[in-house]
Parts: structure tokens; sequence; C-alpha cells
């Protein structure tokens, strides 16, 4: 991005604020056990009490409230612990809703909290997020509709070391509002950048997004988030399974109209 020496905040990703609270630890190497069972649990994890996430607000009034779709499911089968898969992973950084940047003057906030409900005490933020090049070079990717991140909620499982992870994938491009209507911000970097205000984050297959690599921001985020994973996982000399399950969905789209599937893919890495 160009602008030398302007200051903004950019918010990039979802909009609804707020800090976990009764969470794992950051690296989530162990969850602590709940000693009630909640229904509908299997050996991969218990039903949530929802498969979407709450209803989040936008600044921008081109972009109204949505919900978007937990897609992949670490289960609490597996024995490799979530900082274990995502040092594997090499390029996907964890980032934080309190992570600022400045890249050339203009300072950019990583992400932005959105909350889900997966071990039925209520909604919570997420407890991680990771993006596919982390706060900087996600942003680049972004640029382009590239830029692929998860937030990762923990469901505490009896009986598990780690419980099971809930994610919620998606491809976004960096967007902004220009004469009140939503444009990618790579059509005017400048812009954006004097217009902090004015700029989002887009998902690909929605208004305001390059789309052409990702016309399916949703689910084509959660394929190539657990291609990745698996491939990750085969490279340490782990045995991940792979399974793909109907879930119930209270939404059919998510940010901009953008669809989602009713399907979730679980995986299981053990070592």
């Amino acid at each position: 991005m160009t602008a030398a020496c302007v200051t903004a905040a950019l918010v990039l990703g979802g909009c609804a604020s707020g800090s976990a609270t009764g969470t794992p630890d950051a690296t989530g190497t162990t969850a602590q056990a709940n000693t009630a069972q909640p229904a509908g649990c299997n050996g991969d994890y218990c039903d949530p009490a929802s498969w979407d996430t709450a209803r989040a607000t936008t600044p921008l009034a081109q972009i109204p409230p949505f919900t978007e779709p937990l897609n992949v499911v670490i289960s609490a089968r597996s024995t490799v612990s979530l900082a274990d898969i995502q040092q594997a992973l090499g390029q996907w950084k964890t980032v934080s809703t309190a992570t600022t940047v400045s890249i050339t003057g203009i300072h950019l906030k990583c992400i932005s909290s959105e909350m889900a409900d997966v071990a039925g005490g209520g909604y919570v933020p997420q407890h991680v997020a990771w993006r596919l090049g982390g706060c900087v070079d996600g942003n680049d990717l972004s640029l382009a509709g590239n830029e692929d991140h998860v937030r990762i909620w923990n469901q505490p499982v009896p009986g598990s070391e780690y419980g099971a992870w809930f994610i919620a994938a998606s491809y976004e491009t960096l967007c902004l509002v220009k004469n009140g209507v939503l444009q990618t911000a790579s059509t005017d970097k400048l812009y954006a950048a004097l217009h902090p205000s004015a700029a989002y984050h887009c998902v690909d297959g929605g208004p305001g997004s390059i789309h052409t690599a990702h016309p399916d921001g949703y689910n084509d985020a959660a394929a190539d988030f657990t291609a990745a994973v698996v491939a990750a996982a085969k490279s340490h000399g782990w045995h991940v399974s792979q399974r793909a399950v109907d879930v119930p969905r209270g939404a059919s789209a998510g940010e901009g109209g953008v669809p989602f599937g009713p399907t979730a893919d679980i995986l299981t890495v053990t070592g």
C-alpha cells in the first residue's frame, strides 16, 4: 500500500469485538475437560449450540450484519496439539485483535473478534486466529483476494487431552466504499489509506471482492485449509484422517450474501 506519513487504522476482518474469557492458553496445548458431557457427543466432538457464528455487524451500510459457518473441526481424537499443527503449517501465523503493524506509516489492525458457542456456555470470542502469511503478508494477499484466515474456538471433550477445535475459514479481499459503492481496495490503495473507516474485508464471491481464484469464499477456504493441514501432517509423518459431515445450519449465506454449504470437514491428526 502507498501513502507515506499517513496514519490510519484499517480493521481487517469481522467486526464484533470482545475478549475471550475462560478459554485455553494461546498455544492450545491442553484443554480443561468438563465433567458434564453435552448432548450429541461422539469421539470427534460434541454438537455445538450452533454451527454458525453469532451475527456480526459492520461499520459499513453496504455490508449488512452476517453470520459465518464453522466449516472445519480438528477432532478431539487428535493427539497432535494445535500448536504443533500450526508449526507444521509454517505460513499460518497467529494474529490478534490487539495486534497492530505499520506499513509505510499506515497502522493496520490485523483482525477483529467474532463470537461462537461451541461448548454450550454461551457465545464467546475466538480463542485464537491464524492468517496465511500473518498480518503483514496476509494484508498483501488480501489485496489480490488470496487472504485465507481462520478463527478457532476450543470445545473441551471428556477423555480428550486437547478437546475439539471448531474453525471458521474464509478467503477475503481488502475492500472499500467509495462514492457509496463497495470496490476492491487494490483499485485505489491511497484512498483506502486516507479513509480507514471506509475499508473492510469482503469475503471472496461477494461485492467488493476479487473472486476469480476463489469464487466461493467460505467453501474454498475450508477446502484449502483442510488440504494444508493434511499435507502438513503427512510431511511430519503424522496420520491424518478426513471426513465431511452434514451439519444443521441456521443460515446458508454469510457476509455479502456469499453462500456456504451444509457440511463441515472433520480432521483427526495423530502422532
